[in-house]
C-alpha cells in the first residue's frame, strides 16, 4: 500500500477502543500473541496518530491552564473536544449551571452563566464546584441540558 490514509478523530477512538477490548479479551484468556500484536499495531502502525493526540492533548490543557490561572479558579476542565475557550459554547439558551451530583454538604448547587464563551460555562461551574463543597470531584467534564429546567444545564464531574 502506498497511500497516506487519515483517519477522523471517530475513526482513531474507535480503533483504539477497539485494541483496548481486543487486548483486554487476550489478556484474561491468555493469548500473548494477540497482546503482541496489538501493541505493535499501537508502536508502528499507530504511532503518528497518538503522537498527534498526545501534541493535541498538551496543547488544549495548556489552554485550560491558561484560562484557569487567568481566571483564579480552583478546577480543572477535562471537556477536551473543545478547541478554543473563547468561542461561543451551544448551549446558547442555557443561564444556569446546576451542580446536585456532588459529594458535598447540602444539595442542589446553582450558579448563573455570565456571558456564553466556554469559559462562561468554566467560570460557573467552577463556582458550582467550590459552593458545593465537593473537593475531591474537581474535574469538569460535561453538560447536560435539563429538560424539567429549562435555561439550566446539569454539570457532570469527575475526579
Amino acid at each position: 500500500m502506498n497511500t497516506a490514509v487519515t483517519l477522523s478523530a471517530e475513526e482513531f477512538k474507535a480503533l483504539h477502543n477497539s485494541l483496548c477490548e481486543l487486548n483486554r479479551l487476550a489478556y484474561h484468556h491468555h493469548v500473548p500473541k494477540v497482546e503482541e500484536i496489538v501493541e505493535h499495531i499501537r508502536k508502528v502502525a499507530l504511532r503518528s496518530a497518538y503522537e498527534q493526540e498526545d501534541r493535541d492533548f498538551d496543547r488544549k490543557w495548556q489552554q485550560y491552564q491558561h484560562w484557569r490561572e487567568h481566571y483564579g479558579l480552583k478546577t480543572s476542565w477535562s471537556l477536551y473536544q473543545v478547541e478554543n475557550m473563547t468561542l461561543c459554547h451551544p448551549y446558547t439558551d442555557a443561564q444556569y449551571v446546576v451542580y446536585d451530583e456532588h459529594w458535598g454538604e447540602g444539595g442542589e448547587v446553582v450558579r448563573q452563566i455570565e456571558g456564553r464563551d466556554w469559559n462562561a460555562l468554566y467560570r460557573a461551574a467552577d463556582a458550582a464546584i467550590q459552593a458545593s463543597g465537593d473537593s475531591h470531584h474537581t474535574f469538569i467534564e460535561s453538560f447536560t441540558p435539563m429538560e424539567d429546567k429549562p435555561g439550566h444545564l446539569r454539570l457532570h464531574t469527575g475526579s
